[in-house]
């Protein structure tokens, strides 16, 4: 029997995460070693005297925090955690120092440890398994596929979607493009108009430019969000791309006030909204508020994908548009034609609509809540530096106000010399536009497994300090109780 301390069942923190918890203690402090096996669900479950299911939970929360490695057929085993140290170490063999590799924490990369497990890999099989297709049947997506992004929207936002209404995309940025070359300018203009977020996505300035579109940066501000104010003043605009769940970098959401404005301002003016729905599958401690294009369907194209809850690396989403905006960009698909393989298509759709997606995004979603816990403990302490964006996705902004664009570029440089890669706010914001935001870094903290990332977090505390002029402990960071 491990000694895991004391299960609380009074506690408000669940059973699975107190679990989750000791063992990730165990581990550390050596109770557990690398390659030591960890008692089967069902034996561990029936010491403690909890179900099964509250093992399994806690045992998926440790594989992919990168404590435990399952090895299908055989045992679950600990990690060779002690392994990474964030400092040069000496070789004994040749007495050349080894460099730790880099730790990338820029924003955008979600966890991949354990994706790969039965229901993936049988997806992948059985989709392979017969001859492909001679032809792309429909260039909007395969049908399959189609009738489960519709199902999924319908569990996951609520929306009432028919399969005809989606376009399969190869991500958020296909479907950005297929959206804006899919418009046509209006009052006799040659060049689109389009409203932008500043700051906002940096991939979205870079397709403006490269489609010699007008951007029309509207500011976003620091706790209060998408500047409505700025936004009525608009007039002759296309398009207005937004990010109404959660706004990217900054964090804010527009509520439903905010939504209702928008869209009657939409309306008023005539313009297509671009909805990124990005982030809304991992909402911390918050509600999802429904997708604008619930409320507007025929003036709101909806964009999303499986970038985050599976990976980029995918290439696979979507777009979702109705009436004759939805004719104008399923026209625009057939002109490009389908930039995703059927047969990943096929595998997908199968995923999907075994659930597997589902209990995939459930495991995340835990193991993001903790890891974003661990990030609000660490940097409560340190006095002059803000934590924003934390209320829901894979990422957050540490904030010195009072401080410029110096201090930001100082910052990034000192922690790229600690062989640690984060993002300038700076690189949000639209070039020339202006913006009254203090320095500020921007950084992603699901990739990497726990133990880098604590680590990787122990040295950005210390830089952070330095250049707020603070002293304090700078050791490790405490693995307390999640709660």
């Amino acid at each position: 029997m491990i000694s895991l301390g004391i299960l609380d069942r009074r506690s408000t923190v669940s059973l699975h995460e107190q679990l989750a918890h000791g063992l990730r203690a165990a581990v550390l402090a050596g109770r557990l070693r690398g390659g030591e096996a960890v008692p089967s669900t069902r034996a561990l479950a029936a010491d403690l005297g909890v179900a099964r299911g509250t093992v399994v939970a806690a045992y998926e929360i440790l594989a992919g925090e990168g404590y435990l490695v399952s090895r299908p057929g055989g045992a679950t085993v600990v990690a060779e955690v002690t392994a990474h140290s964030p400092s040069p170490r000496a070789r004994a063999d040749t007495g050349t120092v080894e460099e730790p590799p880099p730790v990338d924490l820029r924003p955008g990369r979600p966890g991949t440890t354990g994706l790969a497990d039965a229901g993936w890999r049988s997806a992948w099989r059985r989709a392979t398994a017969g001859d492909p297709d001679a032809d792309v049947p429909d260039t909007a997506g395969a049908q399959v596929l189609r009738e489960e992004i519709a199902r999924y929207l319908g569990r996951a936002r609520g929306l009432d979607v028919a399969a005809s209404e989606v376009v399969v995309t190869a991500g958020t940025s296909d479907a950005m493009l297929l959206a804006l070359l899919a418009m046509s300018p209006r009052g006799g203009r040659t060049t689109l108009r389009v409203g932008i977020e500043n700051p906002g996505y940096p991939r979205v300035h870079r397709i403006l430019r490269r489609l010699g579109i007008e951007a029309v940066p509207v500011p976003v501000r620091l706790g209060a969000g998408l500047d409505l104010d700025a936004v009525e003043r608009q007039r002759d605009l296309d398009a207005f791309i937004v990010t109404p769940h959660h706004h990217y970098p900054l964090g804010s959401r527009l509520d439903a006030e905010a939504r209702a404005r928008l869209l009657a301002w939409a309306d008023r003016e005539d313009v297509v909204v671009i909805e990124d729905d990005y982030d809304s599958e991992f909402p911390h401690g918050r509600a999802p508020l429904p997708p604008l294009h619930m409320i507007d369907p025929a003036r709101v194209v909806l964009i999303g994908s499986l970038s985050k809850t599976l990976t980029p690396a995918v290439r696979c989403g979507w777009l979702v548009a109705t009436g004759e905006v939805g004719e104008r960009m399923r026209a625009a698909r057939g002109d490009l034609d389908l930039p995703v393989s059927l047969v990943q298509q096929h595998a997908l759709a199968l995923y999907l609509a075994e659930g597997s997606l589902a209990r995939h995004t459930a495991r995340r979603r835990r193991e993001y809540r903790h890891r974003r816990r661990l990030l609000l403990e660490a940097f409560s302490g340190v006095p002059g530096v803000d934590l924003a964006a934390t209320d829901g996705g894979l990422h957050a902004v540490a904030l010195l106000p009072g401080r410029g664009e110096d201090a930001e570029r100082a910052i990034v440089a000192d922690l790229a010399e600690r062989g640690i890669r984060v993002a300038p706010l700076a690189s949000y914001i639209w070039e020339g536009a202006g913006s009254s935001l203090p320095a500020g870094i921007v950084f992603g903290y699901a990739a990497p497994s726990t133990v880098v990332l604590v680590e990787a977090i122990e040295g950005m505390l210390a830089v952070l300090r330095a250049h707020v002029g603070i002293g304090g402990p700078t050791g490790p960071m405490s693995e307390s109780p999640p709660g």
